[in-house]
């Protein structure tokens, strides 16, 4: 489906164009893509980033305008996936870690931002990392396909209703579409958990 599908899906459930225009139904579902996207991660994207000597902090925000989240690291020199771990963990194998140069092995989210390497090449043109990633809406246009699955797009739909209904005060219809549209997000978010997790079992071991 694409947004002049929903667009259309839209229109057919109001039935008046005296209230809302094609504008507003295609800024409705922008806004309700880009919500839908970052709490549910439904839209992954790929890179190769380069590994930098001395570099523990990868500012994975600035290098990828689209990252929302990282999902997994692939050393492409030794050719294995890097162990996600937490920053406790690393700390308790070295208090200087931060220090230490050598093979990456680990990765750990810092915050929204932040990735940091352990450990990290002391060299120059080491090589390359691949990054998975959880990765923000594309900005739509008529004929783009909708990065949600099919089964959930009733999502976006009861966000947009939603959305329409407040911007005429219709506050009643918007709640109970409001209550929809959370119990089709948590379903999708729980969708993709569960469609993510076998991918990353090589990782997690």
């Amino acid at each position: 489906m694409n947004r002049l599908d929903m667009a259309a899906r839209l229109q057919n459930y109001f039935n008046n164009p005296i209230y809302y225009t094609g504008i507003d139904f295609n800024d409705s579902i922008q806004d309700g893509l880009d919500e839908v996207v970052a709490f549910t991660g439904c839209v992954y994207n790929s890179a190769t980033i380069p590994f930098q000597a001395n570099l523990t902090y990868y500012n994975l925000r600035s290098l990828l305008p689209d990252y929302l989240g990282v999902i997994a690291i692939f050393n492409n020199v030794i050719k294995r996936w890097l162990y996600p771990t937490s920053l406790r963990k690393i700390n308790q194998d070295r208090i200087d870690w931060e220090c230490v140069g050598g093979t990456p092995y680990y990765f750990s989210a810092v915050n929204h931002r932040f990735v940091a390497i352990y450990r990290k090449p002391l060299v120059s043109a080491y090589g390359n990392m691949f990054v998975f990633y959880r990765a923000t809406a594309p900005l739509l246009n008529d004929q783009t396909s909708i990065p949600i699955p099919d089964d959930h797009l009733t999502a976006l739909e009861n966000y947009s209703i939603t959305d329409l209904l407040e911007q005429q005060q219709e506050w009643t219809k918007g709640t109970e579409r409001f209550q929809a549209y959370q119990q089709d997000l948590e379903s999708l978010r729980v969708y993709m958990r569960n469609k993510r997790n076998p991918d990353r079992m090589m990782s997690l071991r």
